[in-house]
């Protein structure tokens, strides 16, 4: 199969679109957001000589680190992403054969030291890194972890900023162009999110549909929808609204009935970006600030709002409860039981329903109507970000080796994920194949919600959606305006100087 990795000219395509729905929020200083994840390829058939780009690390100098052991912090809940075994798994040997790679090609031994990462461990994440760089310790050289733990450390200038560090290029397509021009504020750059990890991509939001309620109904797929564009909304609630049906027949829907769709805050948040909306929009001077919401928005809210609060939909926070119970695992059984057509989940939450007896498909969130000019597909904020701690031993080391393992990251790993264990594995038709790749073309970052603990109101549509009486969006808004507003601008304080 031809190599189709790099294909950077369509990134830069996608960079340069401009919205066009009516109304339609431009969610970034340019006029669509970037991609998140660089382009995949096929494995590239074998050659007595490998093309100079297929080389392992081609972008990088020739540089020796004498022996120096490379220390690096990860989470215990994404351990593969960085540190693997040889045990038959195509990713984990990838990963395993990268970090060699990287070892013999630049001389050093790669470390790894595993903590708990997950945001039930967001405090002993963050005093651990606190007390390492506020000691002076140079213990890590690297420090890995879920973004919404690791990111909000940045205002503490903790770690240094990569825009000064020699050998990495965050331009290049390993390195995920949203989230770095998100994360720049004033000239700094102190984390980093590219394909050194492959959670920027199976964190991705995504729908999944029972294919057995849909041929019990007569009901066509919607995929050629996903694929011409015209995936809306409004068929998505159509749609939810025919699956939905009384099963034990006692005149009412309720919990052990078939729902149209079940989501939870996670995964209801995700309809705010797909209708193309965003909280925030550049000013005169560069900075973001607050926009006011179009009747694009309120309209979507208000939508979305009485679909929340219809039989059609059910809630996996409010009927999945008790102690030890996790939303997300009760979605997933209930939904291989067929007991809703659509499920609200991230992309990698496909690996658990690999044992499901009746089909299932992929989709993407929906747009707000057919003339928006594209999809917009967030990322749950669990995504990996690095960093280089300010007391690191060598900054420009550090660097060398997060350029070195995403580099390589984005030539054998993410194109094995994706087109191996990702469609190989799991998808079972071909449609659903092809509404990865309109998934991955199509991931999005919304600033705020990457700012997500520092900024506090990300999640306020969802919010709004399963809380608030119908018709109230633009009054929360205006009672929350002015402390929305001094967030921002303390942010951006945190940068100065």
């Amino acid at each position: 199969m031809k190599n189709r990795i790099r294909l950077l000219s369509a990134l830069l395509a996608l960079l340069t679109l401009s919205l066009a729905g009516c109304g339609e929020r431009k969610p970034s200083g340019a006029d669509t957001p970037s991609p998140a994840v660089s382009p995949t390829q096929d494995q590239a058939p074998a050659e007595t000589e490998a093309p100079e780009e297929d080389l392992p690390f081609a972008s990088l100098p020739e540089v020796s680190l004498g022996g120096l052991t490379v220390r690096t912090l990860i989470r215990e809940e994404q351990k593969r992403e960085f540190d693997a075994e040889l045990d038959g798994d195509v990713i984990d040997e990838a990963v395993y054969n990268r970090n060699r790679a990287a070892e013999e090609r630049f001389d050093c031994l790669l470390t790894y030291t595993v903590e708990p990462g997950s945001w039930a461990y967001k405090d002993s994440v963050q005093n651990l890194i606190r007390g390492v760089v506020l000691g002076g310790d140079s213990t890590y050289d690297i420090v890995t972890g879920q973004s919404n733990i690791i990111q909000p450390l940045n205002a503490e200038g903790l770690f240094a900023n990569l825009l000064e560090a020699q050998y990495i290029d965050l331009a290049k397509p390993w390195w995920v162009a949203a989230y770095t021009e998100g994360v720049n504020l004033n000239g700094t750059v102190m984390t980093v999110c590219g394909d050194c990890a492959l959670s920027s991509f199976s964190n991705a939001n995504v729908i999944f549909f029972n294919k057995g309620i849909m041929d019990a109904r007569g009901i066509a797929y919607p995929y050629d929808d996903a694929l011409e564009g015209t995936w809306t909304l409004d068929k998505l609630i159509s749609l939810a609204e025919t699956a939905t049906e009384d099963l034990d027949g006692d005149g009412t829907i309720g919990v052990d009935d078939q729902h149209g769709m079940c989501a939870y805050g996670n995964s209801i948040q995700p309809f705010f970006s797909s209708c193309g909306l965003a909280y925030t929009e550049i000013g005169e001077d560069g900075r973001r600030i607050l926009s006011v919401p179009s009747e694009r928005e309120t309209d979507a809210a208000d939508r979305v709002n009485r679909f929340y609060h219809s039989d059609f939909f059910l809630d996996a926070n409010k009927v999945y409860t008790g102690d030890g119970v996790n939303p997300e695992i009760a979605m997933r059984e209930h939904f291989k039981e067929g007991k809703y057509l659509f499920m609200g989940l991230v992309l990698e939450g496909i690996e658990y329903l690999r044992d499901m007896e009746v089909d299932f498909g992929i989709l993407p969130y929906p747009k707000y109507d057919e003339d928006q000019s594209r999809y917009y597909t967030t990322i749950l904020r669990r995504y990996t970000v690095s960093a280089v701690p300010a007391t690191a031993k060598s900054a420009d080391n550090a660097a060398l080796i997060l350029e070195a393992l995403s580099e390589e990251g984005n030539r054998s790993i993410i194109p094995k994920y994706y087109e191996i264990a990702l469609k190989g594995k799991y998808v079972r038709d071909e449609s659903s194949s092809q509404v990865l790749d309109l998934v991955k073309d199509s991931l999005y970052l919304e600033f705020v919600d990457m700012y997500y603990n520092d900024l506090g109101f990300s999640d306020s549509f969802a919010a709004y959606v399963s809380g608030a009486a119908e018709g109230t969006y633009m009054s929360q808004f205006q009672s929350n305006k002015k402390v929305w507003e001094k967030k921002i601008d303390k942010l951006y304080e945190a940068y100065e100087g």
